[in-house]
């Protein structure tokens, strides 16, 4: 059996290049190895050829080593002495392999390989530690910049520090990226990505509020907001440096939520919960009463339902009374039953703390940037009441804290791990945006008219819109549709209801008190959450359709038709009813409560045509996998010519490829998939195209009519064609917010086009095979 990588380096290789470099060493002593294991021999001459194979490739590595040594003075000294000491071993093995003592046994010399292998991933390591450096002088660099930044007093000397902070960071960003490249470590390949999106995210409103802070020092707010964005930039340069030293936070870490990883723990261990030792049994009761404590937070929370409310704390009393019973139970009893019950019950717990983060997802969520908007505004306008802003300031950063504890909530129930990891990313860059939105709109708030504040403003809100976006993907992409939906509608009943008892309450009063005056205010934010509502349902009804609809076709797909229908028509009408009561007080009652009511028919609607069409899409693909097992079936069926069994296993490879790539493409984690797509694609490129040779060949050399041969060498060339479609569009750029159902359709389009050609590819060469034509006819 061959050797491991592992077993014959002794250190921990951390980037690609170095395994690269190593591992044909590696290969040659796990086969020298094999040879020893085999003939437990004195030198043999294979043995011996590895050998020298091996001392010649580090002889490369070596010569290679002293130059690296002579660029890079910090390293020079440990890289000679790590040359030193590995021509040293160098010369034994030498002498070894052109020696004739006899006594030297084949296990020595694999000995010595594996000595000389691991000073070469020394060599290598040091060499690695040349780019480390240069990094960590980079990041000093970009202190001292920044340092200057900070006590930069002049207008005219801000812009070249500046300009020199750019290029330094350029050049850190190309070497941070070349590093990413480089790392086996996925964890430590993120934190990387998140410090250069951090340059990207910080450069503009550095420089802006740079620009505020000298030109308005009397401003404590512009100098404060300055110093905050330093700190978020100083922050993620250390996170950098600890990077560099080998070090990862564990926020980075991918990894399913706690309420998720809980219940999934529970749910296995409770099925041998009355056989456990009692310090088991109490560990599994720890994990229900986390559980039940975690419910209990969600429950009590402001927009949990109240019939929800009831369900999970019935559902937590349940689950302690059904445990304590399986504990307290004869273990030599059938309880199977019972733990079934147990299991159902904590099913349905966990459904219904899904739709109690839903309840609050669809309540912050739909109007996410009112906040913002209301205080921009009020600090446009100079903040004349300071009362007014400061309540205004508060009550953003309050929903800002409320956004982050709904997406913590709706992490600990995923488990999507990689959406997880996002959404945090998510809530990081959010919560150290906020501060400084307070403290850019306070400095508007003291000078409304200065053009330099005005620009740093609109940086700002441009950020902090991108930023908000960005959370609000994140938090949908883990949030399961159908239930968002069936939540979301339930809500538009209520503000439904709601509306009614307004406008009876209000038209009543009227017909009462004749001159009393009417507050329609209330009446007007009901409609207005209605409306938001149903747009914020439509936009992930389209983003979710995009997901599996070309985009030439999205104007055909029914779905579509009715979410325009809805959002031009109903609510705009909707909107204009309610209007003309409160502006203009057009007793409309009864038209604008059977407008709202056409609102959520439409919706319900809506909901039943998505779920129609959602299942079709899956019976689509399961379509694809039958159409593949039957063509699979009718090849080995088929199989009756030996001239044309290249082709026949060029076929099934092509078949049992694309079986691989749609099960990825179609999975939850399609992006965390998508390096195995597009490695599958270029397999299916390499076969098509070796199968659109053999199929040349073979007909060009039989006898088939012109016609015929005409029509399969068309069908051979489309395959050809739809795999390298496929492989161009997956090799497309995808970020962590991009969705992939154009992608998706795109290369499922691509996969049916080549599995229902094979066939008759396949007949094609039958027929041409001079061999068996007249057997396959018969």
């Amino acid at each position: 059996m061959l050797q491991t990588f592992s077993s014959i380096i002794d250190f921990d290789v951390q980037t690609k290049s170095i395994r690269g470099a190593i591992n044909p060493l590696a290969n040659q002593v796990a086969i020298m190895s094999s040879y020893y294991n085999k003939k437990k021999s004195v030198k043999s001459r294979k043995l011996l050829q590895h050998a020298k194979h091996v001392n010649e490739i580090c002889y490369e590595l070596i010569k290679f080593a002293r130059e690296v040594a002579k660029e890079h003075p910090d390293v020079e000294y440990e890289l000679n002495q790590a040359c030193n000491r590995t021509c040293d071993v160098y010369n034994v093995m030498k002498m070894k392999i052109e020696g004739d003592d006899k006594h030297d046994s084949a296990g020595t010399i694999i000995d010595i390989a594996k000595q000389l292998i691991n000073n070469v991933a020394r060599i290598l390591i040091v060499t690695d530690s040349a780019d480390l450096i240069l990094i960590d002088k980079t990041i000093e660099d970009v202190k001292q910049c920044l340092k200057a930044v900070e006590q930069c007093i002049e207008f005219c000397d801000l812009d070249e520090i500046f300009q020199k902070l750019r290029s330094i960071m350029d050049t850190l960003m190309k070497q941070i990226a070349s590093r990413q490249m480089d790392l086996l470590d996925t964890q430590k390949k993120d934190e990387l990505g998140l410090v250069r999106s951090m340059w990207m995210r910080c450069k503009d409103r550095l420089y802006t509020s740079s620009r505020v802070a000298i030109v308005h020092p009397e401003l404590e707010s512009g100098v404060t907001n300055r110093n905050l964005v330093l700190q978020e930039i100083n922050e993620s340069i250390k996170k950098l440096q600890a990077i560099i030293k080998g070090r990862a936070s564990s926020e980075s870490q991918s990894k399913a939520g706690i309420l998720a990883s809980c219940f999934e723990e529970f749910e296995v261990s409770v099925i041998f919960a009355n056989k456990m030792k009692r310090e088991q049994q109490a560990l599994l009761q720890n994990n229900l009463a986390m559980i039940i404590k975690e419910a209990s937070s969600i429950a009590e929370s402001a927009s949990t339902r109240e019939e929800r409310q009831q369900n999970i704390h019935r559902l937590c009393k349940d689950c302690e009374m059904l445990l304590n019973v399986l504990i307290h139970s004869n273990p030599d009893c059938n309880n199977d039953k019972h733990i079934e019950k147990i299991c159902w019950t904590t099913g349905q717990l966990r459904h219904y703390l899904q739709l109690a983060t839903l309840d609050h997802i669809d309540d912050f969520y739909f109007l996410p940037h009112i906040p913002f908007q209301w205080l921009y505004s009020i600090s446009a306008e100079g903040a004349k009441d300071k009362n007014q802003l400061r309540e205004s300031e508060q009550e953003m950063v309050q929903h800002v804290l409320n956004l982050e504890m709904i997406a913590r909530m709706a992490c600990s129930l995923s488990v999507e791990s990689y959406h997880n990891k996002v959404v945090r990313f998510a809530i990081a860059n959010i919560a150290n945006l906020v501060k400084q939105v307070v403290f850019a709109t306070r400095s508007l708030a003291n000078q409304p008219k200065s053009e330099l504040i005005k620009k740093n403003m609109d940086v700002y809100k441009k950020a902090w819109s991108k930023e908000l976006n960005n959370l609000v993907e994140a938090v949908d992409e883990i949030t399961p549709v159908n239930e968002y939906l069936y939540i979301s509608i339930s809500h538009a009943e209520e503000n439904v209801e709601l509306i009614s008892q307004i406008l009876d309450a209000e038209f009543s009063y009227q017909n009462e008190n004749n001159d009393g005056e009417k507050n329609w205010a209330d009446l007007d934010q009901t409609v207005d959450a209605l409306i938001n509502r149903t747009y914020r349902v439509l936009n992930v009804i389209r983003e979710e359709r995009r997901k599996v609809v070309d985009e030439r076709y999205l104007g055909n797909d029914p779905v579509m038709g009715r979410c325009h229908h809805l959002a031009k028509y109903t609510l705009v009408e909707t909107k204009k009813l309610c209007d003309e009561i409160v502006k203009e007080g057009k007793p409309k009652k009864d038209a604008l409560k059977k407008k709202s009511g056409d609102v959520v028919s439409q919706l319900l609607k809506l909901q039943v045509a998505f779920s129609k069409a959602t299942t079709r899409c899956d019976a689509y693909i399961e379509s694809f996998y039958a159409e593949c097992d039957s063509t699979e079936h009718e090849l080995n069926r088929n199989s009756l010519s030996i001239a044309v069994d290249k082709p026949l296993q060029t076929c099934l490879k092509i078949c049992a490829i694309l079986k691989v790539v749609v099960s990825n493409v179609k999975s939850g984690d399609c992006i965390q998939h998508w390096p195995v797509v597009v490695q599958k694609l270029k397999e299916l490129n390499a076969e098509t195209g070796a199968l659109d040779f053999c199929v040349r060949d073979i007909i060009t050399n039989g006898r088939s009519s012109a016609v015929k041969a005409d029509l399969i060498m068309e069908y051979s060339g489309r395959i050809v064609e739809c795999s390298r479609h496929a492989l161009s569009v997956a090799m497309k750029d995808m970020s962590h917010y991009v969705c992939y159902g154009e992608l998706f359709v795109s290369i499922l389009s691509s996969a049916k086009t080549i599995i229902s050609h094979i066939p008759e590819i396949y007949k094609g060469c039958l027929l041409s095979s001079s061999k068996r034509k007249k057997v396959f006819k018969k």
